[in-house]
């Protein structure tokens, strides 16, 4: 039994050489070779908590991108610690201050800071819950522009959930402890009323625990502006056969008026004729400008019929109109702005608003106030119509009431000092003269600040939370609010990371990068050998 087990083990070792004699060699001789890496990187699965086979990667510093602002640092602080500041003398006029990110790759975790997965997140343009978002997707930033999504997590979260409900804003924010908010922290006046200050500055990166009733969250004012002349389409005919006719529109105020008219009193029916529905009371004024307008622009005069006690209807026969106006929305819940509407000029945008305030806006009249008021049952279009305000310059809020068998309303409303400015720039008349104003709310170039009215706190066990890394600002919007997400977090993208470069590429003994090894790529000399990884089975060959 002895000399069997022997000679068995003799032959499985030589068997064992004999197949492995010709496969690549699994061991370098380094440092004198090293590694090309090829194929798929590092990988982090947010809702295991772990890491997923792959080479591991490392950040990568711009020197020259660097501020200095810290936003990295605060970013990881109570995740891993992984991100310290150091003074350093490099003379870069962009960072004053000399400070720059070091990192720690035994702390480091990879981690991703999430919302609620119903929370929805301002897309290019409209409003999507996060939990349908993918990537290559278009998402607004903290800067006012779109990014697209390079990543989406999705993890099971246990520990406090904060909602964060902001004057102007009918839902609250719904994020983990760690969620950063882009905020402005007020401070306590001196006098005995302990007020909040007015004041819009620092802008910094809280997480919710840090934060309190009356701070500015803010909301980013979308800069993107696309001019357009002219509206064109072939538009399918069925006359004897499929044709087209070809629908070329100018892109003029009065078009976009009339398309406001249309999001408010507007519907379409039957694949060839528009409706808009007015009380009889506007038939010389709101509805005759509409009736003027579509003759204008499709050739055709409005049939005006009754509707209902004290209703009149505009009917417009047009298949070009019904395939123009459908763009919007069919049916009030469904309806919104295409991107050649929402990023359009400002002077045209301000009478689209005006014709739908004109057909279903009105004046609320208060015992301390007055303000202007447009209701709609579609949440993407008032939230649109909210940013639509901003850009011209107005605060406009939304509130939402759900009636009983009715659908949910929106009601997007302008009050107080924007108030007036918006009926001057309407050229409407508004009997309001108020001696001084008292409004919650602040607006610059960049940003609407709005201010928290509470913020609730609840415990929550394997919670579903996502979140999404978008490229080059690590920002995004959910209900319009500036947040934050991943540690790489860096608006300007000075510090990321990357696969292109494994840890072992660097000769050094430990884990602690300084700004300088962050900033110079590891030197690739020698005898290179080529990796491919294959992260289904988690084995790695070279030759």
């Amino acid at each position: 039994m002895g000399l069997r087990s022997y000679l068995k083990g003799i032959f499985s070792a030589t068997w064992s050489g004999i197949r492995h004699f010709f496969h690549p060699r699994m061991t370098l001789r380094y440092p004198e070779q090293k590694l090309d890496l090829e194929g798929t990187g590092y990988k982090y699965d947010a809702k295991q908590g772990v890491g997923l086979p792959g080479f591991k990667g490392r950040h990568i510093l711009f020197l020259d991108k660097c501020t200095g602002c810290q936003l990295c640092a605060i970013a990881c602080d109570g995740v891993a610690v992984a991100i310290d500041m150091q003074k350093v003398q490099k003379g870069k006029v962009q960072n004053k201050k000399e400070i720059w990110p070091a990192v720690d790759y035994g702390r480091c975790v990879f981690c991703g800071l999430c919302v609620d997965f119903l929370t929805e997140i301002q897309t290019n343009p409209g409003l999507k819950p996060i939990n349908q978002i993918a990537v290559g997707e278009l998402v607004l930033t903290h800067t006012g522009d779109y990014k697209p999504v390079t990543k989406v997590w999705d993890m099971s979260y246990t520990g406090p959930m904060y909602k964060i409900l902001a004057y102007g804003k009918p839902e609250p924010l719904v994020c983990t402890a760690d969620h950063k908010v882009v905020a402005v922290s007020r401070p306590v006046s001196n006098r005995k009323d302990k007020r909040l200050l007015r004041v819009t500055a620092p802008l910094f990166f809280y997480k919710p625990p840090e934060l309190k009733p009356g701070d500015y969250v803010v909301s980013p004012i979308v800069r993107k502006v696309v001019p357009v002349e002219r509206y064109e389409k072939d538009v399918p005919m069925f006359r004897g056969g499929r044709t087209t006719r070809r629908l070329s529109l100018e892109a003029s105020p009065d078009l976009f008026r009339l398309i406001g008219y249309y999001y408010a009193e507007g519907s379409c029916d039957g694949g060839r004729r528009v409706n808009f529905d007015f009380n009889v009371k506007e038939r010389r004024t709101y509805a005759g400008d509409c009736a003027q307008l579509a003759a204008k622009f499709f050739g055709k005069e409005c049939k005006i019929r009754k509707n209902g006690e004290h209703g009149i209807r505009l009917v417009l026969d047009s298949a070009l109109a019904e395939d123009f106006f459908s763009q919007f929305g069919k049916g009030a819940s469904n309806k919104k702005m295409p991107d050649w509407v929402f990023f359009a000029e400002p002077e045209k945008q301000l009478q689209l608003l005006k014709g739908e305030w004109q057909g279903d806006g009105c004046r609320i009249h208060q015992s301390r106030q007055k303000y202007l008021n447009i209701t709609t049952t579609s949440k993407v279009l008032a939230y649109q119509l909210q940013s639509v305000y901003a850009r011209l310059g107005i605060v406009a809020t939304i509130d939402s009431e759900k009636m009983p068998n009715r659908l949910r309303s929106y009601d997007v409303n302008v009050f107080g000092r924007w108030a007036l400015k918006l009926a001057q720039m309407w050229d409407v008349e508004f009997d309001y003269a108020p001696t001084k104003h008292a409004d919650k709310f602040h607006i610059d170039e960049r940003y609407v600040y709005l201010p928290i009215r509470r913020i609730e706190v609840e415990q929550v066990q394997d919670h579903r939370v996502m979140d999404v890394t978008v490229e080059a600002d690590h920002t995004f919007a959910p209900l319009g609010l500036a947040t934050s997400n991943c540690v790489d977090a860096c608006p300007f993208d000075a510090l990321y990371m990357t696969n292109d470069y494994e840890l072992s590429s660097y000769d050094k003994m430990g884990l602690k990068y300084t700004p300088d090894m962050l900033a110079v790529p590891p030197k690739l000399e020698g005898d290179m050998r080529k990796v491919k990884f294959d992260p289904e089975r988690g084995t790695a060959t070279h030759g």
